[in-house]
């Protein structure tokens, strides 16, 4: 893929990870994936500065609160192809996640580099995140 634009949301590294136990053994509130994030980060880094015409953007919450209260914890993306010469999108915004540890992280970024985007169906169904961001 030449040209790609891929949003990490920030707001997933603050959620609870649902890994740790909270009082009474119930969900955990620590900070989701310590160390997760950060690999992450400087993944899509490494695979942008690779390309040609990818962007990384950080921003909140791009599935919407209600969304992400009902879905598995973890780290999202949202990535979309584009035409470089006209700045115009090539594919659908494919949602990528829940990423939940330095595994997956590795399935992106190869999924990223090696051609497999923006088909979903490359990826595995676990990291295959089947909604529409809100608009």
């Amino acid at each position: 893929m030449d040209g790609f634009t891929t949003v990490r949301c920030a707001t997933c590294a603050l959620m609870p990870s649902g890994f740790d136990d909270g009082p009474a053994g119930g969900a955990g509130v620590v900070a989701a994936l310590p160390g997760v994030d950060e690999v992450l980060v400087e993944g899509l880094r490494a695979v942008v500065q690779d390309s040609r015409h990818g962007v990384l953007v950080t921003a909140g919450c791009v599935l919407g609160t209600n969304l992400c209260a009902h879905r598995p914890p973890g780290l999202m993306l949202v990535v979309q192809a584009c035409d470089p010469g006209r700045r115009r999108p090539t594919s659908p915004v494919v949602v990528v996640g829940p990423i939940r540890g330095t595994g997956d992280v590795r399935v992106v970024t190869g999924w990223l580099q090696g051609g497999g985007a923006p088909d979903p169906a490359a990826l595995p169904v676990r990291l295959r995140c089947a909604v529409t961001p809100a608009a």
